[in-house]
C-alpha cells in the first residue's frame, strides 16, 4: 500500500528546496505598472523614473477619481427617487 503522507513529506521538501535555490539567485524586486520595468523593492508608487510612466499613473489616479465621484453621483441620483418613492 502506498503511504500518502510519506509521499507528501518528500514533495514538499523538494519543492521547498528548488524555491530556496531559485530565491538564493534572485534578488528581492518590483515592476513598473506602466512599462514593466523591474525597479526596487521598497519603491513606494510602483513605477519607474520615466516622465512617461509618471504622467500615465496621474492621468490613471485621476481617471480612477472621476469614476468614483461619477459613481457616487449615479448612486444619489437613482437612489433618492427611490427611497421617495418607498416613503410615500
Amino acid at each position: 500500500m502506498v503511504d500518502a503522507k510519506s509521499i507528501k513529506e518528500k514533495v514538499s521538501k523538494k519543492i521547498s528546496n528548488a524555491k530556496s535555490k531559485i530565491s538564493s539567485h534572485l534578488p528581492s524586486h518590483k515592476h513598473c505598472r506602466m512599462c514593466g520595468v523591474t525597479i526596487d523593492s521598497k519603491a513606494d508608487p510602483r513605477i519607474c523614473k520615466d516622465e512617461e510612466c509618471i504622467a500615465k499613473l496621474e492621468k490613471r489616479e485621476r481617471n480612477d477619481k472621476m469614476m468614483r465621484i461619477m459613481f457616487y453621483v449615479f448612486a444619489v441620483a437613482f437612489g433618492i427617487p427611490i427611497i421617495l418613492s418607498l416613503r410615500m
